[in-house]
């Protein structure tokens, strides 16, 4: 309080919340940078999972490789199925996978359904997403903070 009486105003105009309120302030605050960035990198897989399948514009480039009477046969066998429907089946799996990792960084950002933070950060640790490189340091990191007893509460 200041000395008018009157609380102090937040940054956003409005009095800080009380505090020991509950209501996962702190989780929500633990888990506001993890889960944005998996939302942001599960978005960018999404749109590089329906770029994949679009045909990205590699068909021509492996058409004309496929043609090139010095490339090896196990390499003209996995350009062909680079060309086949199987890329786009998988790219959908990938991105299903991805929306998936996005709906679950939503829900834990909310506090809500602590096994879908649980899966989008397993999503985010393995190799499923175009993003894996960047996602595996900020999976690890999120599970870190989820298997916390008193962030492990908050979620309703």
């Amino acid at each position: 309080m200041n000395p008018s009486g009157q609380p102090f105003p937040s940054q956003f105009g409005g009095a800080p919340p009380p505090s020991g309120s509950g209501g996962g302030g702190g989780a929500r605050e633990a888990l506001n940078v993890p889960s944005i960035l998996l939302i942001v990198f599960g978005a960018i897989s999404v749109l590089y999972s329906v770029y994949g399948l679009i045909g990205g514009g590699n068909e021509a480039q492996i058409a004309q490789a496929l043609s090139d009477p010095k490339l090896p046969p196990e390499a003209k066998k996995i350009m062909q199925m680079m060309l086949g429907p199987g890329v786009k089946v998988i790219n959908l799996f990938f991105m299903a996978l991805s929306g998936l990792m996005i709906f679950g960084a939503v829900q834990m950002r909310n506090l809500k359904s602590y096994g879908l933070a649980i899966a989008a950060c397993v999503i985010g640790m393995i190799p499923c997403t175009s993003c894996c490189c960047v996602t595996l340091p900020i999976g690890i990191w999120t599970l870190t903070i989820l298997m916390k007893p008193e962030i492990k509460s908050s979620f309703s």
